[in-house]
């Protein structure tokens, strides 16, 4: 007696075809950037010290000094650790205001407020994304992006003004 050995018949659906198609395009486009980029593996950023500032615009006049050198803040929304407060300036808080007479704005000074700029010491690493730091506790910022801030006693939302990333020690 004869074993009867089928043939092997590859039979397709459309939808088998297009999953094949898909998952081949995928494998190819993989090995494509693979080999582009050289494959080799990024050296992992070293973290390093940088000093950032905060104005905090309009605080009610005196609230500054809550603020002190060696405050631990922290942001309010995620609480990632934004670094310790190196020194804290208070300005008198300037708003724009038109001029009726000329119809230009002009700079005046806003009574029973003031602008505080918190300078703050971190470790950071470069993000991916650009100009973006990544501060020691993963929160990510660049200079122009708010920052709502939480230190012992007081609140603040403010812009991040000026990044330092060469401190001198």
């Amino acid at each position: 007696m004869e074993q009867s050995n089928p043939k092997f018949r590859l039979r397709l659906n459309l939808f088998d075809a297009i999953i094949l198609v898909l998952a081949l395009a995928a494998g190819a486009a993989l090995i494509w950037f693979g080999l582009r980029s050289g494959g080799a593996a990024e050296a992992v950023p070293s973290a390093r010290p940088v000093q950032y500032t905060i104005m905090i615009p309009r605080m009610a006049e005196g609230n500054s000094e809550l603020i002190r050198p060696g405050d631990a803040l922290e942001d309010t929304v995620e609480n990632y650790r934004l670094g310790t407060v190196v020194s804290v300036t208070a300005q008198p808080a300037v708003v724009q205001v038109l001029n009726q007479e000329t119809r230009r704005y002009v700079d005046a000074v806003l009574e029973g407020y003031e602008d505080v700029y918190i300078t703050v010491e971190s470790t950071c690493t470069e993000s991916g994304s650009g100009d973006a730091l990544l501060l020691d506790g993963g929160y990510d910022f660049r200079v122009g992006q708010t920052i709502n801030v939480r230190g012992p006693g007081y609140l603040g939302s403010g812009r991040v003004t000026q990044i330092v990333r060469e401190v001198a020690e």
